[in-house]
């Protein structure tokens, strides 16, 4: 069904509604349902969604906004709908449009809507607070990020007690977050504890195994401890190559982690080959202007840098600035 039809098709559902002496509340209700059902086939995970949040994302911006000018009351349960329509549009401007002030408002609003209606002490508050805490770290606002985290691991704690996987993921958040402020020590503290937890719970060949592979493989990287850190990287990537397959756009981090290990100790060739496996995953994920193509550029030229092809370098510098300049 194309995007446009759709609306059209919602647009004349929520007029005829209205001129048959529907309520405001009840028609709004209505078209937020919509919304969830069309925003849930969304998947970060799966590139062939993405054009869901392409259609659909500014048309929920421009009901979002309606409902915070009006006055309309909303039920609990379409309070819970906003929420949740707030927050899974908000990962979609976040992590795949990069559109990071917009996406940590719909964040922020799906954590006061839930707040209201639940209560603080509730998985869903925690959820909101998670994901407020990543667009933060795409910002490269890492203090502010470690305050939504904790927030979110306090809640995680108190509600499902220390053994579950959300507390796991929580442990792997914390640690990136140190890890991102310099924080070494604490951040190894974390990511052992999200490993050990992450192996109980999900067995030795999970996606959140591997992150935790990756978080302290990169802690290592840092400290200079080259060997120990592509030795973790190796195991993170055979175990996302097992789950994923080697084209899904998830592999993109784990070359790249590979490829920054590689340069560091002058292995550039492996490092260029590895970055090649990236820019073709993400430009064939998120397509060819997209910020993460410009990150595989820039990885490129440091080597052809290091190479000294400088012709080649400058070529790759310019692509990717010509995609964080648009």
């Amino acid at each position: 069904e194309g995007g446009g039809l759709s609306m059209h098709a919602m647009t004349q559902e929520v007029v005829r509604d209205l001129l048959m002496g529907g309520s405001k509340a009840t028609v709004l209700g209505e078209v937020l349902a919509a919304f969830h059902v069309k925003m849930a086939k969304f998947d970060v995970d799966l590139p062939g969604t993405y054009d869901v949040g392409r259609v659909y994302a500014p048309h929920v911006k421009a009901a979002v906004r309606h409902i915070k000018q009006g006055e309309t009351q909303l039920s609990a349960e379409d309070d819970l709908l906003l929420a949740n329509v707030c927050k899974t549009t908000g990962v979609f401007l976040g992590r795949v449009a990069c559109s990071f002030r917009e996406a940590l408002e719909l964040h922020m609003q799906s954590r006061d809507i839930r707040v209201k209606v639940l209560g603080e002490d509730h998985t869903f508050v925690a959820t909101a607070y998670h994901h407020m805490a990543i667009v933060c770290c795409s910002q490269g606002k890492h203090d502010e990020a470690l305050e939504h985290f904790l927030k979110s691991f306090a809640i995680n704690i108190k509600v499902l007690g220390p053994h579950h996987e959300d507390v796991a993921a929580s442990y792997n958040n914390l640690a990136n977050v140190y890890e991102s402020l310099g924080k070494y020590d604490e951040g190894l503290k974390f990511f052992e504890k999200g490993l050990d937890l992450n192996i109980k719970v999900h067995g030795p060949d999970h996606p959140h195994v591997a992150a935790s592979y990756d978080g302290t493989a990169e802690v290592y990287s840092k400290q200079g401890k080259y060997e120990d850190a592509l030795k973790l990287r190796q195991m993170s990537l055979a175990i996302n190559v097992k789950v994923h397959g080697p084209e899904h756009p998830s592999m993109s981090c784990s070359y790249d982690g590979m490829a920054v290990v590689y340069r560091k100790q002058g292995k550039f060739h492996e490092a260029l080959e590895l970055y090649q496996k990236c820019l073709d995953i993400d430009i064939k994920a998120m397509g060819k202007d997209h910020p993460y193509v410009a990150d595989s550029y820039d990885g490129m030229a440091e080597v052809y840098e290091a190479l000294g092809k400088l012709e080649e370098a400058r070529e790759m510098q310019q692509k990717s600035a010509a995609i964080r300049s648009a």
